[in-house]
C-alpha cells in the first residue's frame, strides 16, 4: 500500500514539475506580448474550464507521420497565442493602466477565458491552419476574434461549396480565394501587400452580387472575360466580336478598355450606371447604408497600395482595422448567400460563429472610430 501511495505522489511531484517547466517556458515564449501571471492563470482557467472536452479540439495521439514533419499539436502553445490575441483585441487604446486593472478582475479574466474557449472550439476551421512563426515578427493579427471568426467562416464557406456546381459558386470560390489569401498576408505582417488582394476580392464580390441577381448574364459575363484575357495576354488586338458589341454599346462611354471590363452589364435591361466598379455599386446598395459608404471607402483606399505610392505605413494595427473591415463586409453577405443558394438553415455552430463576429466585430469597429495618433501611439508604447 505504501508503495502505491508513494507512486501516486512522485507521480504528483513529476506532474506538477513538468506543469511548472511548461509555465517558465511559456513565460518566456510570450514575455513581450503579455504579462505572464495573466497568461498562466488563464491558461489554467482555460484547461480546467474545458475539461476533457480538450481532446475533442486538439489531437493527443501519438503520430509518428506529424512527428517527423514538424505537425505536431501542441495545445498549451495555441491556447496561448488565442490567450494573447483575445486580451490584445480588448486592450485596444486602454492606458497600461486600465489593462493592468483588467488583468486583477475577476468578471474580465472569466470573460477572456470564456472568449478563448469559443475559438478553441472553432479551431477545426481556425488555428489548426495557422503558422507556427510568422515570416515578419509583430501582433499575431490572425489571432485577433475578428479575423480569426473571418478565417473560420471563409473556411466553413468553402467547405459548403466545394462539390457544388452551380455556375455562382465559382465567383463565390474566387472570393475566398482572394480573402484567404489576405489573412495569410495578415498572419504575417505583410499588411501592405493584402490591399490589392482586398480590392479584387470587392470587385468580385460586386461583380458575383449582380450575378446572383440576375443569372442569365453569367455566360455574357464570362465571355468578356474571355475578350480581355486575349487582348491583354495574347493578341494584344481586341476581339473582332468585341469590337462589333461595343459599335453597338448601350451606355455613354468614351472608354473602350472600361466597355472590356464592364460591356456585360448591357444585358441588364435597367442597369443605366457608369461601366465601371462605382456603377455597379451605385446600382446594389442604397446611398444611404453604411455598407455602401464603407465598401466605397475602402475600395478606394486600396488605390494607393495597388498601385504603389503608399508602401510603408506607420501603425500596422490601423491596416488591420481596414483589412478585417474590407473582408467583414464581403464574408458576412457571401456567407449568406451560399446559405440562400443551397436553400439550407444556418447550423447552431454557424449561428454562434455569425454571434461571435457580430459582437468582436462591432467592438472592433469601435475601435476604428477612436483611432488617433494618440491613441496608436499609446497602443505601441505598452
Amino acid at each position: 500500500m505504501n508503495n502505491l501511495f508513494n507512486s501516486q505522489v512522485d507521480s504528483l511531484k513529476l506532474a506538477k514539475a513538468i506543469t511548472e517547466e511548461n509555465n517558465k517556458t511559456i513565460r518566456q515564449l510570450f514575455k513581450d506580448k503579455i504579462n505572464g501571471s495573466f497568461l498562466i492563470r488563464i491558461k489554467s482557467e482555460v484547461l480546467n474550464k474545458i475539461g476533457p472536452d480538450l481532446f475533442n479540439y486538439y489531437s493527443m495521439n501519438f503520430d509518428n507521420t506529424k512527428i517527423v514533419t514538424g505537425r505536431d499539436e501542441t495545445p498549451e502553445y495555441d491556447i496561448c497565442r488565442i490567450i494573447v490575441g483575445v486580451h490584445k483585441h480588448n486592450s485596444i487604446f486602454l492606458t497600461k493602466e486600465e489593462i493592468r486593472n483588467n488583468e486583477k478582475d475577476n468578471n474580465y479574466q472569466q470573460k477572456i477565458v470564456d472568449e478563448v474557449i469559443e475559438k478553441i472550439k472553432f479551431r477545426q476551421y481556425g488555428s489548426k491552419f495557422f503558422r507556427r512563426n510568422q515570416l515578419l515578427l509583430g501582433d499575431e493579427f490572425l489571432y485577433f476574434p475578428v479575423p480569426y471568426e473571418l478565417f473560420v467562416m471563409y473556411v466553413k464557406s468553402s467547405a459548403l461549396i466545394s462539390e457544388e456546381s452551380n455556375p455562382l459558386f465559382g465567383h463565390y470560390k474566387d472570393i475566398i480565394c482572394n480573402a484567404l489569401s489576405a489573412l495569410t498576408l495578415l498572419e504575417n505582417n505583410l499588411l501592405s501587400n493584402a490591399y490589392p488582394l482586398c480590392r479584387t476580392m470587392i470587385e468580385l464580390y460586386l461583380k458575383a452580387s449582380i450575378i446572383q441577381k440576375y443569372p442569365e448574364i453569367n455566360d455574357t459575363y464570362l465571355k468578356f472575360c474571355n475578350f480581355e484575357i486575349e487582348q491583354s495576354c495574347c493578341s494584344q488586338e481586341y476581339p473582332e466580336e468585341f469590337e462589333k458589341l461595343y459599335i453597338n454599346h448601350r451606355l455613354p462611354t468614351k472608354s473602350k478598355v472600361n466597355y472590356l471590363h464592364f460591356g456585360w452589364l448591357d444585358g441588364i435591361s435597367d442597369y443605366n450606371n457608369d461601366y465601371s466598379i462605382y456603377g455597379i455599386l451605385n446600382y446594389l446598395f442604397d446611398n444611404t447604408t453604411d455598407r455602401k459608404y464603407q465598401l466605397e471607402r475602402l475600395y478606394k483606399m486600396c488605390h494607393g497600395y495597388t498601385h504603389g505610392s503608399v508602401s510603408y505605413v506607420k501603425y500596422p494595427l490601423l491596416q488591420y482595422f481596414e483589412i478585417s473591415m474590407m473582408l467583414y463586409y464581403v464574408i458576412i453577405d457571401v456567407f449568406n448567400a451560399i446559405h440562400n443558394e443551397l436553400k439550407i438553415e444556418m447550423s447552431v455552430e454557424d449561428k454562434v460563429l455569425f454571434e461571435m463576429l457580430e459582437r468582436d466585430f462591432n467592438a472592433l469597429k469601435q475601435q476604428y472610430k477612436n483611432r488617433s495618433t494618440e491613441n496608436f501611439e499609446t497602443y505601441y508604447s505598452i
